[in-house]
């Protein structure tokens, strides 16, 4: 009973982290979605040529960071799913998979 009671704790671990990553990576992709807006909105209303080429490498800086955050989220993603499969392919060895698909989960995790 013991061993249940621990396989179902540290499942309940995994999939704990795995919401923690995704709640990380969709509170950052907001972040960013708020940061491009206000650059596009800063764009918009400034008409001098210096202040348009300061908006625009910000937006261009932008647009590379929302690419970069989407690799990571299908990482994340990626990572979950085997985090997933470790855990429902591993009766016998039960506790390694566990711990093998949390040490998964915290390399795609954000910093």
């Amino acid at each position: 009973m013991m061993d249940h009671e621990r396989t179902e704790k540290e499942l309940q671990e995994v999939f704990e982290e795995i919401q923690r990553s995704y709640k990380a990576s969709i509170d950052s992709a907001i972040a960013l979605q708020e940061r491009t807006l206000e650059a596009a909105r800063e764009l918009i209303g400034n008409s001098a040529g210096q202040e348009i080429e300061s908006a625009q490498a910000t937006l261009e800086e932008l647009a590379s960071q929302s690419r970069s955050q989407r690799e990571h989220f299908e990482k994340l993603a990626r990572k979950s799913t085997e985090a997933y499969m470790k855990v429902l392919k591993a009766p016998p060895d039960l506790h390694h998979k566990v711990e093998e698909a949390k040490a998964d989960l915290e390399e795609a995790s954000p910093s």
